[in-house]
C-alpha cells in the first residue's frame, strides 16, 4: 500500500531582504533581481549522504530612485528539509551562512541565509557558492543507501539547471520532471522556471539480502516464513517479521479459511516500480513484495491476499477491499494503524468514483486510491448491514464451490480444503447473489450505487422477479431443488434463459408428480435416477425422455401386479402349487426398480407375467398327470387282486 506524501512543491526557492546602510539616504525596498544557478548533487551511497553544491550568480535589477538607492545585503534560498553542513563563499572567501524553519506562501520551509560580504547596489552582480549535504535518513523520500538511493533533486533562484552524479551500476528512474542521462550523470537541461520545477530521482542497486525467518503454528498448517530485507536495512526485516508473525493467527481467524500454502512464504522488500498505486508490490501466491517505504499495515494487506488470490476471488476491488478490512481488523490486535479512514478518504477523492466492478489497474494515481478507498470502504458498510461473518461465510462457501443457487441446506466444512481452487471464484455478481442468500438481506440498492456498471444494474429488476420466480420453483420441486441449467442461467444473470428453463421444469414436474402417483399406487418407490435427471436436464428432453422410460416400467409393473393379485381358478392354483412365486418376481422387480436397474425390474417382470400366463397350462397338465397317475395306480391294484384272487394253495 502507497503512504508515501507527495514532496509539498518548492516554492518561493529565492527570498531575498535588504539591510539599511547608515547614512541620511535609506534603502529601497528591492523587488527585482536575477539568480541563475547551477545545482550539482554528487551521489556519496558509501558514505550515506548526497553533496549539494549550488553556484549563484545574483544581480541586482533594481533601480535607485531619487530618494533611495537598492541594496541586497543576504540571499536567502530554500533547501532541504534534511539538509545539513552548510558553508558558503565568494570571490573573496567565506561567507557566514545559517538556516533555519521560515514561512513562505503559508508553508514551513526550510532556507539557508547567506549573508554577502558588501551590500549589492543596483546592476552589481556577484558570484556565490552554497554547499551542504544530505545524510541518509528514515525518511521514504531520502535515503543515500548502497541498495538505494532516493532523493529530491531541484533547481533554485529565477533560472538555473540541475545535474546529478551516480556512481555506476545503479538502475536509474526520474520521476516528475525530467533529467536526461549525459555519461555518468543526470543533466536538466536549462530550466526556466526553477519553482514550478521538482525531479524525484531514485537509483538501485542490485539487491544484495539479509534473511528473517519465522515458524508459525496456524490452524490450517504452519506457515514457513522468510523475510528478505536489503542487506543495507535489517530493520526492515526484523519490523517486518515480527509484524507478520504476530499478525498471521489474527488474519487466519479474521477471514475465516485455513491457510492456504504448502511451502514457503517469502516477502522481500523492493523498490516500487513506480509511483502511482495503493498498494506497493505483487503477490504471487509463494513470494510477497512490499516496498521499502512501506508502513507495516501494508505488510498485513498483501499477507491476506495469500487467502484470497484471484483463484478464489476474481473480482479486484473485492480482493483489495476485503484484504484492506481483514489487515484493519487483525492490525487492531496488534497494534498497526490503518493510513486513513476509508470512507473519508473515498469522499476525498470522489472525482476520480468509478463503479467499483470496473476498476482495473491505472496509472491514475488518483484513481488508484479511490479504488482502494472506496473498495475498503464499501467492505466495512457491509459488515455493518449483514456482519464479519456473513462475509466469511460466503468466502467459505466459494473455497468449498457452493454455488449461491444450490440447494438449501448445504454449507461448508468447518475447515474447508482450501488447496483445490474453487469451481468459480467470486465476482461483484455472485458476492451480491452469495450474501443475500447467507444473510437473507437485500443488497441490491448498495450495490446498484458504488459497485455494479450500468449494464448490470439495469438487470436488478429481472434479477428481482428471476429469484422469486425461482424461489417458488424451488418450493414446488418439493426437495429436489432447482435444475443445473437454470442455476447456471441465474448465476450467469441470465434471466430470459432463466425463465425458460423455469418454464419447461414446472411442466416437467406436473408429469413427475402424476407419476409419483402412479408409483404409489403400485407401491413402488422412485430411483433416485428420476431427480438426477431433474436435477441434470431440468425438463429438457433428457429428464422426459426419463419420464417416459420411468412411466413404462410402472405401467408394465401395475399390470403385472394386478395380474398376479387377481383371484385365480382351481386349475391356476394348482397350476403354480411348487412353482416360481409371482409374487416373489414382483418384489425382485421393484427392487430393481428401485436401484434404477431397469433391465432387471422388467425382466422379473416379464418373469412374473410369464409364471401367470402358465399357470392356468400348468394345472391343466398337473391334473391330467394326476388322474393318469390314479388311474395307473387304480389298474396296478386291479391286476394285484387279480392275481391274488386266482391263487389255489397246493393241498
Amino acid at each position: 500500500m502507497r503512504l508515501r506524501r507527495a514532496l509539498v512543491p518548492v516554492v518561493a526557492l529565492t527570498a531575498v531582504l535588504f539591510s539599511l546602510l547608515p547614512g541620511a539616504v535609506p534603502p529601497v525596498h528591492a523587488a527585482d533581481y536575477t539568480l541563475e544557478s547551477e545545482a550539482r548533487y554528487e551521489i556519496r551511497p558509501d558514505d550515506g549522504e548526497i553533496g549539494v553544491t549550488v553556484a549563484l550568480d545574483f544581480t541586482n535589477t533594481t533601480p535607485d530612485t531619487s530618494t533611495e538607492f537598492s541594496v541586497f545585503s543576504v540571499i536567502r534560498l530554500t533547501v532541504h528539509d534534511q539538509a545539513v553542513g552548510f558553508a558558503a563563499s565568494d570571490g573573496d572567501g567565506e561567507l557566514a551562512v545559517n538556516s533555519g524553519v521560515r514561512t513562505i506562501a503559508g508553508e514551513e520551509v526550510h532556507v539557508a541565509t547567506i549573508e554577502l560580504r558588501e551590500p549589492l547596489r543596483y546592476q552589481d552582480s556577484i558570484a556565490v557558492e552554497l554547499t551542504y549535504r544530505l545524510p541518509d535518513t528514515e525518511d521514504a523520500g531520502l535515503r543515500v543507501r548502497p541498495s538505494l538511493v532516493i532523493f529530491p533533486a531541484w533547481a533554485f533562484g529565477s533560472s538555473g539547471d540541475v545535474s546529478v552524479s551516480i556512481p555506476s551500476g545503479y538502475e536509474l528512474r526520474v520521476d516528475g520532471d525530467p533529467l536526461a542521462e549525459d555519461g555518468d550523470q543526470l543533466v536538466s537541461g536549462p530550466i526556466d522556471d526553477p519553482g514550478a520545477w521538482l525531479a524525484l530521482v531514485t537509483a538501485v542497486s542490485p539487491a544484495e539480502y539479509a534473511m528473517h525467518e519465522a515458524t508459525i503454528a496456524l490452524v490450517g498448517g504452519t506457515a514457513d516464513l522468510v523475510v528478505r530485507s536489503f542487506s543495507d536495512d535489517e530493520e526492515w526485516g526484523t519490523r517486518t517479521l515480527d509484524t507478520v508473525v504476530a499478525a498471521l493467527p489474527h488474519i487466519e481467524e479474521e477471514i475465516g479459511l485455513p491457510y492456504p500454502l504448502r511451502g514457503r512464504l517469502t516477502m522481500t522488500e523492493v523498490v516500487a516500480t513506480d509511483a502511482a498505486g495503493f498498494a506497493e508490490g505483487t503477490t504471487t501466491g509463494t513470494e510477497i513484495q512490499v516496498s521499502f517505504d512501506q508502513p507495516p499495515f501494508t505488510a498485513l494487506h498483501q499477507v491476506v491476499h495469500v487467502w484470497v488470490p484471484p483463484t478464489l476471488v476474481e473480482a479486484r476491488w473485492i480482493r483489495e477491499g476485503l484484504a484492506s478490512w481483514v489487515a484493519a481488523r487483525a492490525g487492531a490486535e496488534i497494534d498497526v494503524e490503518p493510513p486513513y479512514a476509508p470512507a473519508s478518504e473515498a469522499e476525498r477523492l470522489a472525482d476520480a468514483a468509478i463503479a467499483l466492478d470496473t476498476w482495473a489497474p491505472t496509472a491514475d494515481r488518483d484513481a488508484e486510491a479511490y479504488g482502494h478507498a472506496a473498495s475498503w470502504a464499501f467492505i466495512d458498510e457491509l459488515e455493518e448491514l449483514v456482519g464479519a461473518d456473513a462475509l466469511r461465510a460466503v468466502l467459505a462457501r466459494v473455497a468449498a464451490s457452493i454455488g449461491p443457487y444450490d440447494p438449501g441446506g448445504i454449507e461448508p466444512a468447518p475447515t474447508p480444503d482450501t488447496a483445490d481452487p474453487p469451481a468459480l471464484p467470486l465476482t461483484s455478481r455472485s458476492f451480491l447473489d452469495q450474501l443475500e442468500v447467507v444473510a437473507g438481506a437485500d443488497l441490491s440498492a448498495p450495490f446498484a450505487e458504488r459497485v455494479l456498471g450500468e449494464g448490470d444494474v439495469a438487470l436488478l429488476e429481472a434479477r428481482a422477479a428471476a429469484r422469486a420466480d425461482f424461489d417458488a420453483l424451488v418450493d414446488e420441486a418439493d426437495g429436489w431443488g432447482a435444475p443445473d441449467p437454470l442455476r447456471a442461467a441465474m448465476a450467469a444473470w441470465d434471466f430470459d434463459e432463466a425463465a425458460s428453463q423455469m418454464d419447461s421444469a414446472r411442466a416437467w414436474l406436473t408429469l413427475r408428480d402424476g407419476l409419483l402417483g402412479e408409483m404409489a399406487e403400485a407401491g413402488l418407490s422412485a430411483p433416485d435416477r428420476l431427480q438426477q435427471a431433474y436435477r441434470a436436464y431440468g425438463g429438457g428432453p433428457e429428464a422426459l425422455s426419463e419420464l417416459d422410460a420411468e412411466r413404462e416400467v410402472v405401467t408394465a409393473y401395475a399390470a403385472t401386479a394386478e395380474r398376479v393379485n387377481a383371484e385365480r381358478s382351481f386349475i391356476e392354483r394348482l397350476g403354480l402349487v411348487g412353482g416360481p412365486d409371482p409374487q416373489a418376481q414382483l418384489v425382485l422387480a421393484n427392487g430393481h426398480f428401485t436401484d434404477g436397474d431397469f433391465r432387471g425390474a422388467v425382466d422379473a417382470i416379464t418373469g412374473a407375467d410369464q409364471i401367470v400366463a402358465a399357470a392356468q397350462t400348468g394345472g391343466i397338465v398337473r391334473l391330467v398327470s394326476l388322474v393318469l397317475v390314479v388311474l395307473i395306480l387304480v389298474g396296478l391294484a386291479v391286476i394285484l387282486f387279480r392275481r391274488r384272487a386266482s391263487y389255489t394253495a397246493r393241498p
